[in-house]
């Protein structure tokens, strides 16, 4: 008996494999090795997760959405606005200060007083109108003295009372009642204050003002302090020397006879 090779035999069962189908002792043998693969090659592949729904916005805040959107001030304009403060300042240092100036004085503050209270019945220069001239020397006519028209200004016609005689008798003078009392309203300093301005600036004083520039000393000195007021109902022409004989003036005799 004839013995047939194994390499034909082989070859004759890979012919008859083709033929009919059946796997191959070798495809065989390569089933497990290529399911082995394909399941490694699954397990690599990453699962593809679910997409998330997206997170609503929350809305940007007006005041917001205006700091983020408005123009930007420019480098330029910074630097200028740095440089400012130091430009002002060296600015001001070039500039001439005012002279200082002491106390206004009392003719001052009577000429304030006068304008304020009295010119609109007597005249912005004591020309007169609803009530008497005070310029030219009048008014020193009618008060010879400072305290007679102190203690008028204080007053006025209810003080003196309607129908009497008020400053110098000769001249005839006779209250009202146009005239009010200002010595509640104005301290003793303000209503000694427009008397003098009265006499010495719309009347030409000589006397007044320096009577006036003596009291100035005396007030600024702190010797004199006219800061009460004097009562328009007991106010008399000896209370109102008393407090003109303080300022040390040197010259009582005409304080009482002008």
């Amino acid at each position: 008996m004839t013995e047939i090779p194994e390499h034909l035999l082989k070859r004759s069962r890979e012919a008859r494999a083709n033929t009919t189908g059946e796997p191959t002792k070798k495809a065989a043998d390569n089933a497990p090795e290529a399911a082995s693969a394909a399941a490694q090659s699954e397990a690599k592949v990453p699962s593809t997760p679910e997409p998330l729904e997206p997170t609503p916005t929350a809305p940007v805040a007006p005041y917001n959405a205006a700091a983020t959107n408005r123009k930007k001030v420019p480098w330029w304009a910074a630097s200028a606005l740095i440089l400012l403060p130091i430009w002002a300042i060296t600015y001001v240092g070039t500039l001439e200060r005012p002279p200082e100036t002491g106390p206004a004085g009392l003719l001052a503050d009577g000429d304030h007083v006068y304008e304020a209270r009295c010119a609109a019945c007597h005249g912005a220069a004591g020309e007169g109108g609803s009530g008497p001239a005070m310029n030219n020397g009048v008014v020193l006519v009618t008060f010879p003295t400072p305290a007679e028209q102190i203690v008028w200004v204080a007053s006025g016609s209810a003080g003196v009372g309607l129908g009497n005689s008020y400053g110098d008798e000769a001249v005839g003078r006779v209250a009202v009642g146009g005239m009010p009392g200002f010595g509640a309203a104005l301290t003793a300093e303000e209503l000694i204050g427009v008397v003098l301005y009265e006499r010495a600036n719309l009347s030409h004083s000589e006397f007044d003002k320096g009577l006036a520039e003596a009291m100035d000393e005396a007030i600024h000195s702190g010797e004199l302090d006219l800061k009460d007021h004097l009562d328009p109902e007991t106010v008399t022409v000896e209370e109102v020397l008393d407090l003109l004989r303080s300022a040390s003036f040197g010259e009582d005799d005409q304080l009482a006879t002008g």
